[in-house]
């Protein structure tokens, strides 16, 4: 692990096998969905990965530790925070194995050529931008709501990013699973695999999803209770 500069209300943190992540307290900090992507999506050895709203690059890290020999790229608009996450690729010794990149998804098709990828994913801003309390801090505000870029961006720059038979990951709440469903296939990109996260008898809050690029129709869903 190599050393990195440590910014003031900065702090690292153990993600285990002996990878770490820098987060900055006044920062959108990365939790629990991040973490259940990253274990639901399946990026195979020699495949070319994009993560799109990358924030503290926690998923291409977390990718990492399940198929190093992947060649993982990621997108983040916040200058501070694709600063940081490419403090946290160093940290990591990754350098060269995962690489941060700054820029609007909006503009995908200015960034990247059609069809560059395997495999997409993306945990992107849960709600609407008129909807839900802004948090003070600009930083975290732009990564919880749809300011910068909106659900169907994201999925619009995933399905230009992959080829046919191409996976798109994606995680987020499970109020906006219609809009989701609908999206995908718009952009073409078929839902095949669903997990819905639940606790006890309420109901499901978070969901993961797998699409893949011009694929027939056939979807399996799977609720998590966590038991």
């Amino acid at each position: 692990m190599k050393s990195v500069d440590i910014k003031p209300f900065e702090s690292i943190e153990n993600l285990g096998d002996g990878y770490s992540i820098i987060q900055g307290q006044d920062e959108f900090r990365y939790g629990t969905d991040a973490v259940k992507l990253s274990d639901f999506a399946v990026v195979k050895s020699g495949e070319k990965v994009m993560d799109l709203c990358t924030g503290t690059g926690i998923i291409p890290i977390l990718l990492h530790k399940k198929e190093p020999n992947a060649k993982y790229s990621a997108l983040e608009i916040q200058p501070q925070m694709q600063e940081m996450a490419n403090r946290s690729v160093k940290l990591n010794n990754l350098t060269g194995n995962i690489d941060i990149l700054l820029g609007d998804l909006c503009n995908i098709r200015r960034l990247f050529e059609a069809e560059s990828f395997q495999v997409v994913t993306c945990n992107p801003p849960y709600m609407k931008n008129d909807t839900g309390k802004k948090n003070q801090t600009q930083s975290v505000t732009i990564a919880r709501h749809e300011i910068c870029c909106t659900l169907e961006d994201c999925i619009a720059a995933a399905s230009y990013l992959l080829p046919s038979g191409g996976r798109f990951y994606m995680v987020h709440r499970t109020e906006r699973l219609a809009d989701i469903m609908a999206l995908m296939r718009k952009h073409n990109v078929e839902p095949k695999r669903l997990t819905l996260y639940a606790s006890g008898n309420k109901p499901p809050k978070l969901l993961v999803i797998e699409g893949q690029k011009n694929r027939n129709s056939g979807l399996i869903v799977r609720i998590d209770t966590g038991e």
